[in-house]
């Protein structure tokens, strides 16, 4: 059994029941294993979790870097708003993506400072991704301002994604990338 197997599996299970509801017993049953082997590659769910968010974080990462190294030929904007349409997509696609903001929300107590340390990591990632992309365009604010600008937009949109559903997440990306676009640029 590979851990790549297990956190798969697993990342499914904490997605549909969350860090309190996943049972190791009901993932080894998936994977077709005994739990004692699963305890053999993970002790604990704890363990479990911080592996597979520590995975999805350079899952995440790696998108990122290979979308904005790909959609170099379009513009600030269009390159901005596919990231938008490509985020909705792999929330409801990729466990990884869905794992990733879910956690990033919703981290088990005890996990919270290492959760946000390795969300920090993403951040990063993003933001400097981010920034490349507006250094492209004519923006009246600096730079950071609007890459924390950016930022703020997609986390408003994650949470359409997290507590409410697709056409949500549209509607309230069709009205509030135009908002932030037509506030940034000259």
């Amino acid at each position: 059994m590979k851990k790549e197997e297990i956190k798969h599996v697993a990342v499914k299970h904490f997605n549909a029941y969350g860090y309190e509801g996943v049972k190791m017993a009901h993932i080894a049953e998936e994977l077709g294993i005994r739990k004692q082997s699963l305890s053999y590659h993970y002790p604990s769910k704890k363990e479990l979790l911080m592996d597979a968010f520590s995975s999805a974080v350079e899952e995440e990462n790696q998108f990122i870097r290979t979308f904005f190294n790909e959609i170099t030929e379009k513009t600030a904007k269009e390159s901005l708003y596919q990231f938008l349409k490509e985020t909705q997509l792999r929330f409801y696609s990729k466990p990884n993506a869905v794992f990733l903001q879910e956690m990033s929300y919703k981290a088990p107590v005890d996990l919270i400072d290492i959760t946000i340390a390795k969300y920090h990591t993403y951040m990063h990632v993003l933001k400097q991704e981010i920034s490349n992309v507006l250094e492209r365009a004519e923006i009246k604010y600096n730079l950071s301002d609007c890459v924390t600008g950016f930022i703020t937009l997609l986390d408003g949109l994650i949470t359409q994604l997290v507590y409410e559903n697709m056409k949500a997440y549209e509607h309230a990306l069709n009205i509030s990338f135009d908002i932030f676009w037509r506030g940034i640029t000259n």
